[in-house]
């Protein structure tokens, strides 16, 4: 999410109308989220209620079952650490610097060729962009493969928790590759190596196009790999 939303919950059995002269009978819920979500989830989970449950008093319990505690505090232990692990994950996901906003219009209507009004100084910010995120994205090609790598002292489940972390971060590299602003970038760029005139006055495009085309697939193939551990892990 990049801004506020609001949720609605019907708490009515299946078929029930709303008693919509009544504003606060608890048929509906509703509530406001912001883009922070995870954050304040992961807050309340696990700076107030895990540590409440932790030490909850064995008389609090009631008549639960020692098994059902048990049961409950795994499942519990486990949601606060996903919860961290995603929150880590948001935090290192990567950005894409957007290009200037005076081309927009440039980018609508570009046919490839250099000679129109603007298009040079558009083609100029594109490839220094466009080597710019190569750079970004190879570091954090570089970075995810590094990130706590599995040793012989862990077990199979701290190998699974490595593969599901990397699987996160490529994930969001990839969606940043197949963003608009990438799109139009590369569109861009394409038509002017298309052009026969604008490929001849400027080689420096065909190597930034083929060295996205290697960082693509270095992405596609990595996050393959997580993806397929994750499954059959």
């Amino acid at each position: 999410m990049t801004g506020k939303g609001c949720y609605f919950l019907r708490c009515l059995p299946p078929g029930t109308a709303v008693n919509e002269k009544n504003h606060n009978d608890g048929e509906v819920l509703f509530g406001e989220v912001n883009e922070n979500s995870v954050g304040t989830l992961n807050t309340l989970i696990n700076n107030i209620y895990k540590p409440l449950v932790d030490k909850l008093p064995v008389d609090d319990w009631g008549v639960c079952e020692t098994d059902q505690k048990r049961e409950f505090a795994v499942v519990f232990d486990k949601f606060a650490k996903e919860l961290q692990e995603a929150l880590r994950s948001l935090s290192s996901n990567i950005t894409l610097e957007k290009y200037p906003t005076k081309h927009e219009e440039q980018v609508r209507n570009f046919t490839g060729s250099i000679r129109g009004s603007g298009n040079q100084d558009m083609l100029d910010d594109f490839k220094r962009i466009f080597a710019e995120w190569g750079e970004k994205i190879e570091a954090a090609l570089v970075e995810t493969s590094e990130q706590q790598k599995v040793g012989d002292t862990q077990g199979p489940r701290d190998e699974l928790e490595y593969w599901k972390m990397r699987m996160r971060n490529l994930t969001c590299v990839s969606e940043e590759l197949r963003s608009k602003k990438c799109r139009d970038v590369l569109g861009v760029l394409e038509a002017t190596s298309a052009n026969e005139a604008s490929r001849h006055s400027d080689s420096g495009i065909y190597l930034l196009l083929s060295n996205w085309r290697s960082i693509e697939l270095r992405v596609t193939e990595n996050l393959n790999e997580a993806k397929d551990n994750v499954k059959y892990l």
